[in-house]
């Protein structure tokens, strides 16, 4: 598998090259670059997916060059801590050690909205090629703007959705929670990001109607 990853990030600098991203870098002074995968690397385990990777305040990241085998639960994965009670409710123990984490988008931004529909495209293929090597047991999907570009263009197949209801400083709000397929046939489920403001039992619902056995 690793073999297989070096040739796929090797593309990944190839279709770099040609991104609206790294134009924008070159012209503002910025050094982003791109990454494809991190952590356990594990075939037929699970993946976190997010829309794409972020650079932090004006420092500097190197492209992303080998592909170590890294621990997703000794790694500093912030908020999403909040996902270990939950994994391990539906998913037992073992599932957390086999995690590993990728984005949609390989390319790095401080803001989601500095990534452009063409940039989301370049990506596409690279994203299925890596499908392919892990071949995920289950995706799991944080972000609420890769679930909804992913359906405004028409990237889903065999979707479920529940829109589940939370009254949210005194206003009634709606979340949609979501189970689908990639072209591959890789399932995912997209979930409230762990910083998202949504009510514990409305939270809990959407994992429930997304990871429950009903």
């Amino acid at each position: 598998m690793k073999s297989e990853l070096t040739r796929l990030l090797h593309d990944l600098g190839e279709v770099y090259s040609q991104s609206d991203i790294k134009d924008y870098c070159s012209g503002n002074g910025h050094e982003w670059y791109y990454s494809l995968v991190s952590s356990t690397l594990e075939k037929g385990g699970p993946l976190i997916l997010g829309f794409n990777w972020g650079a932090a305040g004006d420092e500097s990241y190197k492209p992303q060059t080998d592909i170590d085998k890294t621990n997703f639960l000794s790694e500093d994965i912030g908020s999403l801590s909040r996902i270990i009670p939950y994994c391990k409710q539906y998913f037992g123990d073992d599932f957390l050690s086999k995690i590993t984490q990728s984005n949609y988008c390989f390319f790095r931004s401080k803001k989601e909205s500095q990534i452009s529909k063409r940039d989301m495209d370049l990506c596409e293929p690279i994203f299925e090629k890596l499908l392919f090597i892990l071949e995920p047991s289950l995706i799991l999907c944080f972000s609420s703007k890769l679930r909804d570009f992913l359906c405004y263009n028409n990237r889903l197949y065999f979707i479920e959705a529940k829109d589940i209801k939370y009254v949210r400083n005194n206003v009634l709000v709606t979340y949609t929670a979501m189970k689908a397929s990639f072209k591959s046939g890789a399932e995912v489920r997209f979930l409230p990001h762990p910083n998202y403001p949504i009510k514990g039992d409305a939270r809990s619902e959407a994992w429930e109607f997304c990871c429950g056995r009903g």
